[in-house]
């Protein structure tokens, strides 16, 4: 039935109906009647937890999880948490038991249900964080990759022979390092990408057999327990798996607690670092975002350059990691850069690309909430305040922030020193290519940054100069693949995601030496 949905993109009443039914299935959690607030994943048990949070949706276009006015969802107290926390030191015998071949079954299971389920998945995302529709399906096909190629390494990854006589001390010995988990492993999440990025933590941990707690971000609860939901469904332990949407205290009960070994957090750098320096001792990997510098050089080729940065600036209305916030651009081709990108953007506006998150062709809809919106908007305009220049209409409508570009921006100026999250961007001219290599390095933030010129020579120069923890030449810095390592430097955060990359963080190097006969020599 849900791959019936997944065929079309129309989304006629007959199509809604199909994604209602479709929906709902996935969302028929045991123990909990239609209706009633969607349950916690407690050691593999379905709860009620102690408090619960409303939510309402984002689009009236499609189907809404638990009827017309919204749902409510779960959140774990102290007794749910004390709960979980019992359960961990036989958790992480349970996941020390899982054969590699078991591990890999259970990872490309997931990724067959993601697929099964990509319609329902997206629609969900949609009305939980107000990703726009064509985003979200992306979103879900890229989770299932996640797990796939999480399961290929499930069966390869952590084992290594090394030969003892490289030096002559080690005549007749042998050494087989292996990998082994770290342990338990507590995943934070933010909203703005609420399957993928969870995918980036659950993949691996279940790869490497660590036992896993999930803190889902408030927005996006609900994606998370139903991955929660497949993953049970795949053959998970359940004893080894809880997902708790959680407040603040019971959050820092889980990281202060002496058996949950490894944190993965993305979100918020001061709430990333306060982390970290709670837990010294602990493994804590941290993705905190940052504000990605852009340099667009004197020899770069302009041919559909402007669309890729309004893209890099403006999808998903800014809210992602490596959302494009500044742009330099060498003063020869600064007016031509500056009109192709006001021109994409009123191009945008007039065919209805910015609006509700559920008609397909929206390109960008509102931000999460309306704080946030109202931080952002206070940003721009603080900026033009103080002598910034909008290029775009500066428009809002309740949560929804229209395009803005920004020229004669000052560099210590909050739109460009802090992360804004939002639909904002930056422009600004350089006539020496030292001059913005140095702008783009004076950030605080270090995650990922891009370049355009001609010369592959050139690029990989002033690549090595750049201080972020991904440089990309001739391709926007939004650009990411899942495979492919992904962190920060400075305060964009520590430690590495990308499969591979994330397993060696969640686990630990073993030597096992053998003497295999008496040495000579």
């Amino acid at each position: 039935m849900p791959s019936a949905v997944a065929k079309g993109n129309d989304l006629s009443t007959g199509i809604r109906k199909l994604g209602r039914y479709a929906l709902e299935r996935l969302l028929e959690f045991p123990g909990s009647p239609a209706g009633s607030p969607f349950p916690l994943l407690v050691s593999g048990n379905w709860r009620k937890g102690s408090h619960r949070r409303g939510y309402v949706p984002y689009s009236a276009v499609l189907p809404v999880p638990g009827g017309a006015e919204g749902w409510e969802v779960c959140t774990a107290g102290k007794q749910e948490v004390s709960d979980v926390l019992g359960t961990l030191a036989g958790a992480k015998k349970t996941m020390a038991g899982l054969s590699r071949a078991r591990r890999s079954r259970i990872l490309e299971e997931v990724a067959r249900l993601l697929e099964f389920h990509r319609e329902s998945l997206a629609i969900l995302i949609v009305q939980e964080v107000g990703k726009p529709l064509s985003a979200a399906r992306f979103e879900v096909e890229r989770a299932a990759a996640t797990f796939r190629m999480a399961s290929y390494q499930a069966a390869v990854f952590g084992t290594q022979w090394m030969p003892g006589d490289s030096v002559p001390q080690g005549l007749g010995m042998t050494g087989l390092v292996e990998r082994v988990p770290k342990g338990v492993v507590l995943a934070i999440t933010p909203y703005n990408f609420p399957l993928n990025l969870l995918a980036h933590k659950v993949a691996p941990a279940l790869a490497t057999g660590c036992p896993l707690i999930v803190k889902p971000a408030p927005f996006g609860a609900l994606t998370a327990l139903v991955l929660g939901k497949l993953l049970l469904e795949s053959g998970f332990p359940p004893e080894c798996l809880s997902i708790l949407p959680a407040d603040i205290p019971e959050t820092l009960s889980l990281v202060d607690h002496p058996d949950v070994d490894v944190i993965s957090f993305t979100g918020s750098d001061r709430v990333g670092w306060t982390i970290r320096e709670r837990v010294p001792k602990k493994t804590v990997l941290l993705e905190l975002g940052g504000n990605a510098g852009v340099l667009v050089a004197e020899d770069a080729n302009l041919t559909g350059l402007a669309e890729r940065l309004v893209s890099g600036s403006f999808a998903y209305s800014g809210q992602i990691c490596i959302s494009i916030q500044r742009i330099l651009v060498h003063r020869s081709r600064f007016q031509s850069v500056l009109e192709g990108m006001v021109n994409r953007v009123s191009h945008l506006e007039s065919i209805g690309a910015v609006g509700d998150p559920g008609h397909p062709g929206v390109f960008m809809g509102p931000l999460i909430h309306g704080e946030h919106a109202g931080k952002v908007w206070e940003i721009v305009q603080g900026a033009v305040k103080r002598g910034a220049r909008s290029l775009t209409p500066l428009q809002r409508e309740g949560n929804l922030i229209h395009p803005v570009i920004l020229v004669d921006t000052d560099e210590s100026e909050p739109v460009e020193q802090d992360e804004v999250f939002g639909p904002v961007v930056t422009v600004t001219p350089f006539d020496e290519i030292d001059e913005a290599i140095e702008r783009i390095n004076r950030s605080r933030f270090g995650l990922q940054s891009g370049i355009f010129t001609e010369s592959l020579e050139k690029g990989l120069s002033w690549a090595a100069r750049i201080e972020s923890g991904g440089v990309f030449v001739n391709e926007i810095p939004t650009f990411r693949l899942d495979h492919w390592p992904y962190g920060g430097i400075k305060d964009s955060g520590t430690g590495s995601e990308g499969i591979t990359f994330a397993m060696e963080e969640m686990t630990r190097p073993k030597l096992v030496a053998f003497r295999m006969s008496p040495g000579k020599g």
